[in-house]
């Protein structure tokens, strides 16, 4: 990911992001092979995350041979055409997006109660109120947790980048919302809300 210097993202920026995030892309690759990916929902820890699998993924594979993986949370927001901000310069067409990647080292477990607390933490974040029979290595949820492997990615770096709006002012970039609010194709109109609401607090309006 080019750490371009037009779009800069604080490190609060990047803490609400990802705590608003429900999965990410694992990334993955063993010696002589393609690199591997599976999407799957996450839990950020202070210095690490936690996710899980089903023990025949082939990303887990990967990881078992070479831990150094990648772990990307990415919301893609909308696409806005070059006209928009010139129109003579087609260079200015370009994706809206958010994206952190961090570079992790990876350290699976199959053991049964390993998987149980790494579930156990997935819901606490995703359902705090909801009941279920608790989750715990015995005969109701044992089968299902004998099929699956918890992975603590330990983050050892991180990039990202939040291309909200075009480079340029907020001026260009509140122009380009109003556009999309007028296109409004699937997902334009909560792509305009970012980049106003991003806006707003770059310039500490928050009304």
């Amino acid at each position: 990911m080019y750490p371009s210097e037009a779009y800069p993202t604080s490190p609060e920026e990047i803490a609400a992001f990802v705590a608003g995030q429900r999965h990410g892309y694992l990334l993955a690759t063993a010696p002589d092979g393609f690199p591997q990916v599976s999407i799957l929902p996450f839990v950020k820890l202070d210095d690490a995350i936690e996710v899980h699998c089903v023990q025949g993924d082939p990303t887990l594979d990967a990881i078992r041979v070479n831990p150094r993986t990648t772990f990307l949370i990415a919301d893609f927001l909308a696409f806005s055409p070059h006209d928009w901000v010139d129109p003579e310069n087609a260079a200015r067409a370009t994706l809206h997006f958010r994206a952190v990647q961090y570079a992790c080292i990876a350290t699976p477990s199959t053991d049964p109660e390993d998987v149980a607390a790494a579930l156990r933490r997935l819901l606490e974040r995703f359902e705090p109120e909801a009941t279920y029979r608790p989750i715990a290595n015995e005969s109701f949820y044992g089968s299902r947790l004998r099929r699956l492997a918890a992975v603590r990615l330990q983050i050892v770096g991180m990039q990202a980048k939040f291309k909200v709006g075009p480079a340029g002012p907020d001026s260009l970039k509140l122009a380009v919302a109003s556009q999309l609010r007028v296109r409004s194709e699937p997902g334009d109109l909560r792509a305009a809300s970012v980049i106003e609401e991003r806006a707003a607090m770059r310039s500490g309006n928050t009304e």
